[in-house]
């Protein structure tokens, strides 16, 4: 069984310290066995920042209904939605991308998400975990389930980011009579693993183990330039060549000169309606 002073060595020994502000993506189980379960893993986190850290959690959620910040569960984990319920714990506020945060600038990385034009673009609380120097860390996931990520792609406005209208979140007046409008929605499938090595090779990242999970702790402020710049370079750079993924063919015929035939999309998918990679609606 993995306790608590294990994670904790194990924080300290990627380079994790008092003060640091972190942003946790989690698979709890790809730990194995922890004595305490996520209060534990929670607890270490919290522990190894100390009083003047903070620790934050993606708490996404889907949108075919409204999100309510206090009820509304995160769709991202076990260990967001443990944390999520905490005492002391804020929630910002956006029907798609919310944050929960505990610690000395939570408050502050919390506030005011529902002003801001886009779910994790400017004044959004992942752009605020890099201006204060933050890290994701990636405990048993993989960039592909980084949310800042989605920061970058806002960033230059790539033209495969939806305009959507979904149900009103609850802290909107009369919100049962509304629609919400989500800007530069981030669609379908995208391979962010690209970026992987060259975080290696920028020394961005360091890597270790919690029991018999891989752990990667990036430094956001670092990622998203470096991110920026290769997007701004090459807009397709995370589009994957995959000739079976519906998803990323779309998104390179929307940067050519070529005529899209939405049939192609209908007749080369699977089974599943829900699928990132096979179903593409008509922008």
């Amino acid at each position: 069984m993995i306790t608590k002073q294990d994670i904790i060595f194990s924080l300290e020994c990627m380079g994790i310290k008092k003060g640091d502000t972190l942003l946790l993506h989690s698979a709890l189980t790809s730990i194995g066995g922890v004595e305490g379960g996520a209060d534990t893993v929670i607890d270490a986190f919290l522990e190894a920042i100390g009083e003047e850290g903070t620790l934050c959690m993606s708490t996404l959620t889907g949108w075919f209904a409204p999100f309510d910040a206090a009820t509304s569960p995160s769709a991202v984990g076990y260990l967001s939605e443990a944390f999520r319920n905490r005492k002391g714990v804020f929630r910002s506020l956006h029907p798609v991308h919310s944050i929960a945060a505990y610690g000395k600038n939570a408050e502050y990385i919390t506030k005011d998400h529902d002003k801001c034009e886009t779910g994790c673009g400017e004044g959004t609380p992942y752009l605020k975990i890099a201006e204060l120097n933050g890290k994701a860390i990636l405990l048993g996931v993989d960039m592909d389930r980084n949310t800042t990520m989605h920061s970058m792609e806002e960033a230059i406005d790539a033209k495969y980011l939806l305009t959507l209208d979904i149900p009103a979140p609850t802290y909107i007046d009369d919100y049962k009579n509304k629609k919400f409008t989500l800007k530069k929605f981030p669609p379908g499938h995208r391979d962010f693993l690209a970026i992987t090595p060259l975080l290696r090779k920028n020394e961005l990242m360091v890597e270790g183990k919690i029991g018999n999970a891989v752990v990667k702790s990036v430094d956001v402020k670092g990622m998203y330039e470096l991110a920026k710049s290769l997007l701004e370079n090459d807009p397709l750079f995370f589009i994957c060549h995959n000739e079976n993924c519906n998803s990323c063919h779309w998104s390179r015929l929307l940067y050519s000169n070529e005529e899209i035939d939405y049939n192609r999309y209908k007749t080369y998918q699977c089974h599943d309606p829900n699928c990132e990679i096979c179903v593409v609606e008509e922008k």
